[in-house]
């Protein structure tokens, strides 16, 4: 599996403006948004939230699925222009930009990637639009970003860079030549370590992983009790299914263990 990447970046606004925009994001939908130390790009509900050049950018956790949402939140809070940024199984890097809430721009380098049969209408939505960014970002031109905003030729295997001096041909990192370029800070060093402050994050379809714990727990009390079925059928509610599955295993192995069926063997 290739990796899979989100990213608010907001353009002139604070740290201290967007965590408190986050956290009210968060809050409205029944999550939560706590500083913590000790978190990098792999804890689960780790968010990492720099701010450089007069922008902010919030590096979300690996299951949290709400990018879109959360930006267009953020945007319309702050009236700013928001990029949420993706990177979709190491295939594609992408953008919509929101500005007061609404999406004034998008770009994806492999339209298609989803429906091979898409309208030549819906795939020149997703084109970017250069003159829109440079109105959002004062410091830039059109040629400074333009180059980026380019479909990709997936037959070619010589992949080309944007410009000289990037670092990365047109691939999944080429999103990290088109943030400096923006001056957005990306908020991981070289080495994957978190370069701004860091958070745990909870939302709609994001638990916090310390409420889980508790919930296996009893799970596991109650399949002890004789409650197995109906201890998953009240886990299934507040999972996926692959958390599901993982969690069955758990706790079939604690009944098989109680009833002296499970040895050195079992995993």
């Amino acid at each position: 599996m290739g990796t899979f990447l989100s990213i608010s970046a907001v353009v002139g606004k604070s740290k201290d403006e967007v965590v408190n925009s986050l956290a009210n994001y968060a809050n409205a939908v029944g999550g939560g948004l706590r500083r913590e130390d000790g978190i990098d790009s792999e804890t689960p509900n780790g968010c990492i939230i720099e701010e450089a050049n007069g922008n902010t950018s919030v590096f979300y956790p690996d299951d949290f699925l709400e990018w879109d949402d959360s930006s267009v939140f953020i945007s319309k809070e702050l009236n700013a222009a928001v990029f949420s940024f993706h990177i979709h199984d190491g295939d594609l890097w992408m953008y919509i930009l929101y500005h007061n809430g609404e999406a004034v721009d998008q770009f994806n380098p492999i339209p298609d990637y989803w429906d091979e049969n898409l309208p030549k209408e819906e795939i020149a939505k997703w084109k970017g639009n250069a003159k829109t960014i440079i109105k959002r970002i004062p410091h830039l031109k059109t040629s400074d970003i333009e180059k980026y905003l380019v479909r990709w030729n997936l037959d070619d295997d010589d992949q080309p860079k944007a410009y000289p001096t990037d670092e990365f041909v047109q691939e999944d990192w080429q999103l990290i030549d088109f943030m400096n370029k923006l001056k957005l800070p990306y908020p991981l060093d070289d080495d994957g370590n978190p370069k701004g402050e860091t958070y745990k994050l909870w939302a709609r379809r994001l638990e916090l992983v310390e409420q889980s714990k508790r919930k296996i727990a009893r799970i596991e009390k109650a399949s002890r009790g004789g409650s197995f079925g109906k201890a998953l059928m009240r886990f299934q509610k507040f999972h996926t299914f692959q958390r599901f599955q993982r969690i069955a295993r758990v706790v079939l192995r604690a009944t098989s263990c109680a009833s002296g069926l499970c040895g050195s063997n079992s995993r």
